[in-house]
């Protein structure tokens, strides 16, 4: 044999190793369900950044079976949250146990799509949330509302951008590394189905770790502008603004001062760090204050490579130590949250940005305003121009105070006057009332003295009248009584005869009521026995529907997992046999298998089947079942099995 000959040989040799070895690996890598796992299957093993806050990164603990989902600070790399998503038995169904403070508690997901899911936590507090792949390649984390678990509002939203560019474009592996029939990575522009869809991705070559960067000591490239006096107001903006930003250097910290533009230097509001953080370039930051509105620093540091002094700050408050430690465990950024830059720009302009949310998964808003300034120099002109400003600014909110002032109190003179004026009525309506009353009661008493004169002269000629008359008036006195008396009685009479009757209606009131009622309960029971013999009905229905889920569940779970293979017997005569463990069924089944050579392809191959089949082996262990035709064209451990359809007896 010639040398080049040789040389091929061991070049085949080599090169056929790391194809075999990767053929074993496809192999054993059970494939990931994209339809249980929805957008999950876009994320796992890459790194991503919610928004401007914690760092997420999923990986696999089993692959297909169980996925740790972490949430890391940015700032000093530390795990504040671990969650554990496993498949339910529900197909489309996740299930989500949070470290959150050691609670363990459970959130349940609906796979909505292959780019969604939606997620629920147990119990009163649902706190939803979704997670989605959106177009143009976007991932977004979206507090939701839902009803009858759709999602009828977006509270807010956040989008996860991954950290480094190999994590977003596919990477296609050489030609040489990867077997025949493995599935390539793709990623569609603008398909959140088929991003959802990506399986199996080859890793891309490791990046060089970034040089690290320079720490920071003092104002660092803001020392320059140690002392200075900036502003970032236009002349309509002074007024009531704090439009001077000055900047002190203290030992190795620092101080950031703002104050109005009236030509005092008392700080309004001032940013104050100083060292001692825990990381390079971290500053540790000092509490500061507003109009006696205190707020607590959560953050001060160098970014950007050392170009950028960050400060950030939110209100001090503290509803409950349950609802403070669920915020800062759970939330990016909890609260009102300022921030603000500091840095020079290229061009030697100093800069500051001020931006801030009120967000996190307990609900709000983010990015609740963003804006940039840029610094101008106070020259002593622009002082004494914004004083000028800001002087008669003073004097026409003095002014103006002023005139609400005598607004103010030109109203409330004017509800006195009419209040006075209303009483003065009044009193001028009594008056005359009084005067009134006066007349009618000298009228009154004119007229009670002819009454009394007309009632002595009726008196007189009435003693003159009883004499005649009492003869007569005794006389129908008795008349009268007899009259009174018989009337009595047959009141008396007709009294007993309505009472009597009044009875019977009453008993024959209560008679009937008494059996309407009987008839309602006879009714109400019948609908009852027929809801409760109806629940039952529906109760067998589902009992039934259940069993023969699980019954099919179990026969597509023993078809998946149960493997075969072919080998000789004892005393076989050479024929080839089925050899398998028994099925996880628990019932009768049948087994259907395709047996075939290299070569043939899958559906070609000699078709077979076992009635009741209890295992497959040569031992008495299980049935000896014989492959239809066998031997076959190769030898038998070159002979492939598999299960095409387990099916009940």
């Amino acid at each position: 044999m010639s040398l080049c000959r040789v040389l091929l040989v061991l070049a085949c040799l080599v090169i056929g190793i790391p194809g075999a070895r990767a053929q074993e690996a496809a192999t054993a890598e059970p494939a990931i369900d994209a339809a249980a796992w929805g957008p999950y299957v876009r994320l796992v093993e890459h790194g991503w950044q919610l928004g401007d806050g914690y760092r997420v990164e999923w990986q696999w603990l089993s692959p297909g079976q169980e996925l740790r989902e972490q949430w890391i600070n940015p700032h000093d790399g530390k795990v504040v949250q671990t969650n554990v998503i496993r498949p339910t038995s529900t197909p489309g169904r996740l299930e989500l146990t949070s470290s959150l403070l050691g609670m363990n508690l459970k959130w349940q997901g609906r796979v909505a799509s292959p780019g969604e899911v939606v997620w629920a936590r147990e119990g009163m507090i649902k706190l939803p949330y979704r997670l989605r792949l959106a177009g143009d390649n976007k991932v977004m984390y979206e507090g939701v509302k839902l009803k009858d678990e759709q999602v009828t509002d977006v509270k807010y939203a956040h989008e996860l951008k991954p950290l480094a560019s190999r994590d977003i474009a596919p990477v296609v592996a050489e030609a040489a590394d990867v077997p025949a029939g493995t599935p390539m990575a793709t990623m569609p522009a603008s398909d959140p189905d088929a991003m959802a869809t990506t399986l199996v991705s080859t890793p891309a070559l490791p990046e060089p770790p970034p040089a690290p960067a320079p720490v920071i000591t003092g104002l660092g490239p803001l020392a320059a502008l140690s002392g200075q006096t900036f502003t970032w107001c236009k002349p309509s903006q002074v007024g009531g603004n704090n439009c001077y930003i000055r900047f002190h250097q203290q030992g190795d910290g620092l101080r950031v001062c703002f104050f109005a533009a009236d030509g005092g230097s008392e700080c309004d509001f001032a940013y104050v760090a100083m060292p001692g953080g825990k990381q390079p370039n971290e500053l540790k930051p000092q509490i500061t204050s507003r109009k006696g509105e205190y707020y607590v620093s959560t953050g001060a540091r160098w970014k950007d490579d050392g170009r950028v002094l960050e400060f950030t700050t939110r209100k001090k408050y503290y509803e409950s130590l349950l609802s403070e430690a669920i915020k800062v465990t759970m939330a990016p950024h909890t609260g009102w949250v300022r921030n603000a830059d500091f840095w020079v720009a290229p061009d030697g302009a100093p800069r500051w940005r001020s931006y801030g949310w009120t967000a996190g998964m307990l609900g709000g808003r983010s990015n609740a305003y963003d804006q940039t300034y840029d610094l101008m120099p106070v020259t002593p002109a622009l002082a004494q121009e914004y004083r000028g400003i800001h002087a008669n600014w003073k004097v026409q909110d003095d002014y103006q105070r002023q005139i609400d002032a005598q607004r103010r109190r030109e109203e409330e003179a004017q509800r006195e006057a009419n209040f006075a004026a209303f009483m003065g009525g009044l009193n001028t309506a009594a008056a005359t009332i009084q005067q009134d009353m006066a007349e009618v009661d000298r009228a009154n008493q004119r007229v009670a003295d002819a009454r009394r004169a007309m009632e002595e002269a009726q008196a007189r000629e009435q003693a003159r009248q009883q004499a005649e008359q009492a003869e007569q008036q005794r006389a129908r006195q008795q008349a009268q009584q007899s009259a009174i008396a018989q009337q009595q009685a047959n009141a008396q009479v007709a009294e007993q005869a309505r009472q009597q009757a009044a009875q019977e209606a009453e008993r024959q009131r209560v008679a009937q009521q008494q059996a309407v009622d009987q008839a309602r309960r006879k009714q109400q029971e019948e609908a009852e026995r027929q809801r409760q013999d109806e629940a039952r009905r529906l109760a067998d229905e589902q009992a039934k529907q259940r069993q023969q889920q699980a019954w099919q569940q179990s026969l597509q779970l023993a078809r998946s997992t149960l493997r075969l293979r072919a080998d000789t017997c004892l005393g076989g005569s050479g024929r080839y046999y089925v050899i398998g463990p028994k099925t996880t069924v628990n019932g009768c089944v049948t087994v259907h298998y395709e047996a075939r050579c290299p070569g043939v392809a899958q559906g070609a191959g000699v078709q077979g089947s076992q009635h009741n089949y209890v295992g497959g082996s040569c031992m008495g262990v299980g049935d000896a079942i014989a492959i239809p035709g066998s031997p076959l064209s190769c030898p038998v451990e070159q002979v492939t099995v598999r299960v095409t359809e387990v099916t009940g007896c």
